[in-house]
Protein backbone atom coordinates (compact mmCIF):
# COMPACT_ATOMS: atom_id res chain seq x y z
CA UNK A 1 0.00 0.00 0.00
CA UNK A 2 3.15 2.21 1.20
CA UNK A 3 3.96 2.05 -2.71
CA UNK A 4 0.98 2.99 -4.73
CA UNK A 5 0.08 6.15 -2.10
CA UNK A 6 4.10 7.07 -3.11
CA UNK A 7 3.23 6.39 -6.96
CA UNK A 8 -0.39 8.97 -6.02
CA UNK A 9 1.69 11.24 -4.25
CA UNK A 10 3.93 11.65 -7.39
CA UNK A 11 1.63 11.28 -9.76
CA UNK A 12 -0.11 14.75 -8.24
CA UNK A 13 3.26 16.66 -7.83
CA UNK A 14 3.80 15.90 -11.73
CA UNK A 15 0.34 17.14 -12.59
CA UNK A 16 1.32 20.12 -10.28
CA UNK A 17 4.53 21.33 -12.64
CA UNK A 18 4.19 24.83 -13.75
CA UNK A 19 4.53 26.07 -17.45
CA UNK A 20 8.21 26.77 -17.17
CA UNK A 21 8.82 23.36 -15.65
CA UNK A 22 6.71 22.00 -18.12
CA UNK A 23 8.86 23.86 -20.77
CA UNK A 24 12.35 22.99 -19.02
CA UNK A 25 10.97 18.80 -18.96
CA UNK A 26 10.10 18.99 -22.80
CA UNK A 27 13.05 19.93 -23.47
CA UNK A 28 15.40 17.34 -21.33
CA UNK A 29 12.81 15.10 -23.04
CA UNK A 30 14.13 16.34 -25.95
CA UNK A 31 17.83 15.78 -25.40
CA UNK A 32 19.14 19.29 -25.01
CA UNK A 33 21.82 20.06 -22.70
CA UNK A 34 21.01 23.08 -20.27
CA UNK A 35 22.72 25.30 -22.39
CA UNK A 36 20.63 24.31 -25.17
CA UNK A 37 17.62 24.52 -23.32
CA UNK A 38 18.48 27.96 -21.92
CA UNK A 39 18.98 29.53 -25.55
CA UNK A 40 15.80 27.61 -26.67
CA UNK A 41 13.95 29.11 -23.59
CA UNK A 42 15.33 32.29 -23.86
CA UNK A 43 16.60 31.71 -20.06
CA UNK A 44 20.05 31.34 -18.22
CA UNK A 45 21.65 28.18 -18.42
CA UNK A 46 21.10 28.05 -14.45
CA UNK A 47 18.21 28.69 -14.40
CA UNK A 48 17.22 25.90 -16.62
CA UNK A 49 19.38 23.70 -13.81
CA UNK A 50 17.09 25.11 -10.92
CA UNK A 51 13.94 24.12 -12.85
CA UNK A 52 15.70 21.02 -13.20
CA UNK A 53 17.13 20.46 -9.34
CA UNK A 54 13.34 21.02 -8.90
CA UNK A 55 11.90 19.29 -10.75
CA UNK A 56 14.24 16.09 -10.16
CA UNK A 57 13.17 16.96 -6.08
CA UNK A 58 9.59 17.24 -6.69
CA UNK A 59 8.95 13.95 -8.41
CA UNK A 60 11.98 12.19 -6.57
CA UNK A 61 13.86 11.02 -9.67
CA UNK A 62 17.47 10.18 -9.53
CA UNK A 63 18.48 11.83 -12.77
CA UNK A 64 17.30 13.36 -15.61
CA UNK A 65 16.53 10.42 -17.57
CA UNK A 66 14.80 8.73 -14.44
CA UNK A 67 12.68 12.16 -14.61
CA UNK A 68 11.63 11.52 -18.09
CA UNK A 69 10.83 8.29 -17.45
CA UNK A 70 8.60 8.74 -14.41
CA UNK A 71 6.98 11.53 -16.72
CA UNK A 72 6.12 8.95 -19.36
CA UNK A 73 4.94 6.40 -16.95
CA UNK A 74 2.72 9.01 -15.04
CA UNK A 75 1.23 9.82 -18.66
CA UNK A 76 2.75 13.45 -18.67
CA UNK A 77 4.71 12.63 -21.52
CA UNK A 78 3.59 10.33 -24.78
CA UNK A 79 6.18 9.09 -26.83
CA UNK A 80 5.43 10.48 -30.69
CA UNK A 81 8.43 9.29 -33.37
CA UNK A 82 11.44 10.36 -32.24
CA UNK A 83 10.30 13.46 -30.17
CA UNK A 84 8.21 13.81 -26.69
CA UNK A 85 5.25 16.08 -26.43
CA UNK A 86 3.57 17.10 -23.19
CA UNK A 87 0.17 16.16 -23.53
CA UNK A 88 -2.57 19.05 -22.85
Amino acid sequence: MYESSRAFSEANDLLNLTNRECEVLNCVAQGLSNKEAARELGIAPRTVERHIENLRNKIRARNKAHMVAKAITFGIFEPVSKEMSILP
